[in-house]
């Protein structure tokens, strides 16, 4: 299968695919083992790499579903300090310092 007509599937899809995948490479495997020949020695190789672009495509979704939660941590621990600073600084004090005049 192309990697675009993989990620157009479902999460739940994508793993039932994946499994009837590694099913028929097990049954190949085992061919190979007992010394019969596959039918299409092709095969194991397009087996091989349909699974493994499955399975990119669930590590690149975990990956953007952590990066999602960290910044949404980020965001609400910038509020935070914000909120924080604005409690602490009493009304009508200025953030800059005033230079002493020299004569």
């Amino acid at each position: 299968m192309k990697f675009k007509e993989l990620a157009q599937l479902g999460k739940e899809e994508q793993e039932q695919k994946r499994k009837e995948l590694q099913l028929e490479l097990i049954k190949l495997n085992s061919q190979v083992a007992t010394g019969t020949p596959p039918k299409n020695t092709g095969q194991l190789r397009r087996l091989k790499k349909d699974i493994a672009r499955i399975m990119l495509l669930r590590s690149k979704d975990e990956k953007n579903s952590k990066n999602s939660k960290t910044e949404k941590i980020l965001i609400q621990r910038k509020e935070k300090i914000a909120e924080q600073r604005k409690v602490s600084e009493p009304k009508g004090a200025s953030t800059q310092k005033t230079k002493p005049k020299t004569k």
